[in-house]
């Protein structure tokens, strides 16, 4: 009920300065209705038997009634005219002077005057407590939006469409220098006019020296008599945007300029909060890049030793014994050759994989015929491995794919010698290419012993050196896979590798037939 009452104050004294002539109307009814409910009531109870003072308690308290539910004075004057003139002649049964009609109607008045003025001041309050509680609301709701936006844009956006809609001016907010705007500052318009002030040298001069602190344009408890206002957007000191208000020929009240400055203290302790968080990020992103670097590099001394051992063992055998029978000396040039071309395979690979993972490789992206790109790559794999048993599938149309060939056939190089390497000899190897909605699909599987368990997890990652065999292709590096893995990414496509149920490999990677 008190709830109910506080409302209607609050609309009451909403709708002081700008009343209908239907407010009007309902008004005087009230005024008219209430005094005679009370002329009707005071009638009665005097001729059970009551006498004057106590109906005229009855006269204030109806009285009381139409200053609470009627805005400013000249109602609650107007009930207070007629109440007296009703005490006076109902109690006394016509006019009478001497009756003391002049000192009833003086204390009424006064007493009017009174109720009003706290009426009014209490109204006031209401109004002023439902706006800090309405404010409240509004601002943990804005906060909590901030709070979940993880993009500059989007923390700029939200805090534009909240002071244009309850401002009802245009906004801009700078993220930076104004005298540079960059990308990410942005303007809402309320009105079609603004765009081309907010951008004015003028304005933008304005704007700059607010962002270095050498202006302030916030001046507390005073009424902006239109023009753009600029608050400054600062968390510990710093200066970390400027917001532009364009009140036009409008006022700016003390209200609208408290929430204004409110959010812009909101929205500097989410910036801050972000500016930390990508601080933490690329910190993050650096120790990750690190330990892959320190990974990598304990890998190729772990992983090369081998091969350059093999091949210093097996020319030094050569060089020592100039007699050695010709079919030692061609097994031991063959494993000179075999080395030499894994040493060749692995230096492309490391520098494939240090060229993307440093943001330096940049794709060359052409229309190409699966059809040739898969008869280049599986050419080139049987010269390696000439016993190989590799079964080709490809649809009948034909399937064009932007890619970049050189890598795409390494990646088919790789996961080839892996199904080779890790399967029987001349067991069947599938290379399977088909259409599937947008993407080009490619299936290598084997018939080996599948993959382990320790590596499905963690299957495209760089390993440490180990000393159980690996299912890829350099020797336990783990980096065939992740060569691929991260070429496929650079294409915007999709790979992973799984066991089949009867038994072997099986490795896939999409690539998208369009360009995103």
């Amino acid at each position: 009920m008190m709830n109910r009452l506080i409302h209607r104050i609050v609309n009451i004294q909403n709708k002081r300065h700008n009343l209908t002539l239907k407010d009007k109307i309902s008004n005087i009814l009230i005024t008219l209705a209430t005094v005679l409910l009370t002329v009707c009531l005071t009638e009665l109870l005097f001729t059970l038997g009551m006498n004057s003072q106590s109906l005229m308690m009855i006269y204030v308290l109806s009285i009381l009634f139409v200053s609470l539910t009627t805005p400013g004075y000249t109602y609650g004057i107007a009930s207070a005219v007629l109440s007296s003139l009703a005490c006076d002649f109902f109690t006394t049964e016509g006019f009478n002077l001497s009756s003391g009609l002049p000192i009833t109607l003086f204390t009424m008045l006064v007493t009017t005057f009174i109720i009003s003025a706290f009426t009014i001041q209490l109204k006031e309050y209401a109004v002023l407590a439902l706006d800090r509680e309405k404010r409240a609301q509004l601002l943990y709701e804005i906060n909590q939006k901030l709070l979940a936006a993880r993009e500059l844009n989007a923390i700029i956006k939200i805090t534009n469409q909240y002071l244009v809609s309850n401002l009802g001016f245009s906004v801009v907010f700078y993220t930076g220098d104004p005298a540079s705007p960059n990308e990410n500052t942005q303007i809402a318009l309320y009105n079609n006019e603004s765009e081309q002030i907010f951008f004015s040298e003028e304005e933008v001069k304005r704007a700059h020296r607010v962002f270095r602190g050498e202006e302030s344009e916030i001046l507390v408890n005073k009424k902006f008599d239109g023009g753009i206002i600029y608050i400054p957007v600062m968390s510990k000191g710093n200066i970390l945007g400027v917001i532009g208000i364009n009140c036009g020929k409008d006022l700016m009240t003390l209200g609208k300029l408290t929430f204004a400055q409110m959010l812009a203290g909101q929205v500097a302790v989410v910036l801050e909060m972000q500016s930390m968080t990508d601080e933490q990020n690329l910190i993050l992103v650096g120790a990750e890049k690190e330990k892959m670097r320190a990974t990598l590099l304990r890998s190729i001394s772990h992983d090369l030793r081998t091969p350059l051992t093999s091949i210093v063992g097996a020319s030094s055998t050569i060089l020592e014994n100039p007699q050695i029978e010709r079919e030692t000396l061609e097994s031991l040039a063959g494993d000179i050759k075999e080395n030499s071309k894994w040493l060749i395979r692995m230096v492309e690979n490391i520098l494939t994989i240090t060229k993307i993972t440093s943001d330096s490789l940049t794709l060359t992206k052409k229309p190409e015929a699966v059809e040739e790109v898969i008869s280049h790559t599986v050419s080139i794999v049987r010269k390696r491995f000439p016993d190989c048993n590799i079964h080709i599938r490809i649809p009948e149309e034909l399937l064009i794919v932007p890619m970049d060939a050189t890598l795409i056939s390494q990646v088919l190089i790789n996961l080839l010698e892996n199904a080779i390497k890790n399967s029987p000899e001349i067991s069947l190897i599938l290379l399977d290419v088909k259409k599937e909605n947008n993407y080009a699909k490619f299936d290598i599987s084997d018939n080996g012993g599948g993959i382990p368990e320790q590596f499905l997890e963690n299957l495209f990652e760089i390993h440490s050196p180990q000393t159980e065999p690996s299912i890829d292709s350099s020797r336990g590096m783990g980096i065939g896979l992740s060569i691929c893995r991260t070429i496929i990414q650079a294409h915007k496509g999709i790979i992973s590798g799984q066991n089949k149920k009867d038994g072997g490999a099986k490795f896939t990677f999409s690539l998208p037939l369009e360009e995103a």
